[in-house]
């Protein structure tokens, strides 16, 4: 049984819709112990012949047997597995690595095979020693003479050691002393391997060639010494023929991962010009996901901000409401405690009073805004100055020409009649005026008055009471009251403990009046209840109202009960129940509201509770489908310039093929390869935003990326780069081995 078998073989090129012959209808036995050189003019199909032997090309005739197993049927893995076991190359154009040494080229070809690193250095010092490379094994082959290149390809098929060794002009870019040497390698070699060189020059190998084939228009047309080879080998014991293949025999193993990984780490950095092109490349993908990736969250934000909340008119993104877990009022220590917390912007502590605007004006002019108390004003005001007086009052909005109209400055030292949500009326001064740019945000934007504690503390009592079901049981009935005018008021007039009805009481009681029974006053809210029990010092009516109460034009305050101001504070001033907390970026608010709540406080964002007709989830449905679109078009950009850049990369693995590599271990490095260069890219977009962070550097762009990407953020858009990088990788593979190994050279070549 030959080693190989070749029964009506034919090999035919396509190429623009021509197809031309390469080798046709051979039939040829070849076996070990031979050296056999094919010769023929150029084209005549010796090179096409060598390639369907050695398993570069694929045939589209007849059967190629090995070891009297038929091929027909190999697929491109099948092959490469044959080329492992059987075959060793010595190509015409050598196929070297040009960015290796002498020795890694070499090593190459047994770090295929899976040998370890201690065999490998010995053997490969053995084998340069015999070519005469030794001098030469740490240069880089791209910097050696033709002659020496060949020496290193032969020197490469040696280290491989299989049954089959084929040879593509081995002597043609030698001289002739070198030549002869090599001849007489072969010569050696061939004792127990099949050697099959192709060659012009017939007279270098005439005096040790055991068969001549000689070749014409794709077909064989003289086999000199096929015979005698036969015979030659049928003289040999039984015992002895299987002894010489038995030695080369055995099962080739695998590349190992540590090889795979090495190989990848050194590619990467073996041509600077290709690394640093990569690079680039891979800065450009990463700025362009992230970018798309930070555009879809800051939409999502941009949204989830812009809409409107029906109870909270303040709707700052910024803002957590809180209250404590046991709903009892804040302390100083806890307002403390909120004000030192990380990440907090501010707090407000009269929060019940942030969504209820104020309203002052005179006969001139008039403002709306948010009542803040003056503690919250930060820095000096732009017009005027801080409050010096008990009613000052310091404006803040927008400098646009219309909130404080074309002359703010006038407004300073002008009295004014502030008026609450509640009904109350409070005299004021303008001192101060804080000016807002006109691009400042929508939240930031409102408009505010600041106002002494006092007055905040009235109208914080007030807001209370009108928030209040404020109720009084009078002789068994219980009666609805409404705190404010026409409802239950203060008078001074009234002492302590008691409290003054209109006349119209008096019938309730069978006596006839009023006067000195007890009444119960109870205000209940969400924080409070509160019981105060008052004696009746009596009733007023037309006559005696003036007298009674100190106010005159009875008609405006028909019906109203008073109660005196100390008995009004104990039922409504109880402290603040809730506060504002305002978080100095947004992407620190989960991180806040899960500190919050495991301090005892119940939370409330309200950039969660914003109502709008397109919310964060339609945005998700129309940005993602886009961005991911975009991606798309990154990846394919992306690997149509990596594509170009790796054009030599390409006669790499197509040389690995040659070589017996298949497209697992290949794509493996090339993955190494592009994963490396990614995580660097990545690692320097990282410095940028940690310098830009650090106020080092400083960039917009680059402070978005801070504002908006959390540690899962960048974890996540790592792992979509590596998938890029990834999958660029194994659409590059799928390219080389598309085709057959030496269809896959002469394209990427």
């Amino acid at each position: 049984m030959s080693m190989i078998r070749l029964k009506n073989v034919s090999k035919f090129y396509y190429s623009k819709g021509i197809i031309a012959s390469g080798i046709s209808k051979v039939n040829l036995d070849l076996d070990a112990g031979e050296f056999v050189v094919i010769t023929g003019e150029s084209g005549s199909g010796k090179s096409t012949l060598l390639n369907v032997i050695s398993g570069l090309d694929t045939y589209e005739e007849g059967e190629m047997y090995i070891e009297g197993s038929e091929t027909s049927h190999y697929t491109a893995e099948d092959f490469e597995r044959y080329r492992q076991k059987y075959i060793s190359c010595i190509f015409q154009s050598f196929n070297l690595v040009s960015s290796y040494t002498v020795f890694q080229n070499v090593a190459l070809a047994m770090e295929i095979d899976g040998h370890d690193g201690h065999e490998i250095k010995q053997k490969v010092n053995e084998i340069l020693n015999k070519v005469g490379l030794s001098a030469y094994k740490n240069r880089k082959v791209s910097k050696l003479s033709g002659g020496q290149k060949q020496r290193v390809a032969i020197a490469r098929a040696l280290a491989k050691d299989t049954k089959i060794l084929v040879a593509d002009e081995p002597t043609g870019n030698l001289d002739s002393a070198s030549a002869e040497g090599i001849v007489e390698l072969l010569t050696e070699i061939a004792s127990d391997k099949l050697v099959v060189v192709v060659t012009h020059n017939y007279d270098q190998f005439k005096d040790h060639a055991t068969r001549v084939i000689k070749m014409h228009d794709g077909k064989i047309v003289e086999d000199t010494g096929a015979a005698e080879s036969s015979a030659a080998k049928s003289d040999l014991p039984a015992h002895g023929r299987r002894t010489a293949r038995s030695e080369h025999s055995s099962e080739k193993r695998s590349i190992t991962y540590g090889t795979q990984l090495k190989l990848g780490v050194r590619n990467t950095f073996n041509l600077p010009a290709k690394f640093l092109l990569l690079l680039l490349v891979f800065i450009f993908v990463v700025g362009a996901v992230s970018a798309q990736y930070v555009s879809v969250k800051k939409q999502k934000d941009t949204v989830s901000e812009e809409g409107w909340n029906n109870y909270f008119t303040n709707y700052d993104p910024k803002r957590i409401v809180v209250e404590k877990q046991d709903h009892t009022a804040f302390t100083r220590a806890d307002y403390e405690a909120l004000e030192n917390a990380p990440h907090v912007e501010k707090i407000i502590r009269e929060d019940i009073m942030y969504d209820s605007s104020v309203y002052m004006e005179n006969d001139q002019f008039s403002f709306g805004g948010f009542a803040l108390s003056i503690g919250n004003l930060e820095g000096e005001p732009d017009l005027g100055t801080l409050p010096e007086k008990e009613n000052d009052v310091v404006l803040s909005g927008y400098d646009d020409g219309w909130t404080f109209g074309e002359k703010p400055a006038d407004l300073i030292g002008k009295e004014f009649t502030v008026m609450t949500d509640d009904g109350g009326e409070y005299k004021i001064r303008v001192s101060g005026i804080v000016l807002k740019p006109e691009d400042d945000s929508m939240y930031s934007g409102n408009s505010e008055m600041y106002l002494p504690d006092s007055m905040m503390s009235d109208i914080r009592r007030g807001m209370y009471a009108s928030y209040s079901n404020t109720t009084m049981l009078i002789n068994g009935n219980e009666e609805k009251l409404y705190p404010g005018a026409g409802g239950l008021v203060t008078n001074e007039n009234v002492p302590e403990g008691y409290i003054l009805l209109p006349t119209s009481y008096d019938s309730m009681f069978k006596e006839g009046y009023a006067a000195g029974k007890e009444v119960d006053l109870r205000a209940k809210a969400l924080y409070y209840d509160e019981n105060l029990t008052l004696m009746i010092m009596g009733t007023y009516g037309e006559k005696t109202f003036e007298k009674k109460t100190g106010l005159k034009n009875l008609e405006e305050h028909d019906g109203e009960i008073y109660i005196n101001p100390v008995d009004y504070r104990r039922l409504y001033e109880k402290g603040s129940f809730q506060t504002s907390v305002f978080v100095d970026d947004t992407k620190n608010m989960e991180g806040m509201k899960d500190m919050l709540e495991r301090g005892g406080y119940h939370t409330l964002v309200l950039k969660d509770h914003i109502f709008n007709f397109m919310n964060s989830d339609i945005v998700s449905v129309i940005q993602l489908p886009l961005a991911v679109i975009v991606c798309l078009a990154v990846f394919f950009v992306a690997y149509f310039v990596v594509r170009l850049i790796l054009k030599s990369r390409g006669v790499y693995f197509a040389t690995l093929r040659m070589l017996g590599m298949g497209k697992e271990p290949a794509r493996r490095i090339m993955r190494v390869e592009l994963v490396l260069v990614c995580v660097i890219a990545y690692a320097l977009f990282g410095v940028f935003i940690y310098l830009n962070y650090r106020g080092l550097i400083f960039n917009d762009k680059l402070m978005d990326y801070i504002t908006y990407l959390t540690v899962r953020d960048y974890a996540v858009l790592a792992v979509i780069l590596l998938v890029m990088a990834v999958l660029i990788s194994g659409r590059f593979m799928r390219s080389i081995f598309r085709n057959s190994a030496m269809g896959s050279y002469r394209e990427e070549a």
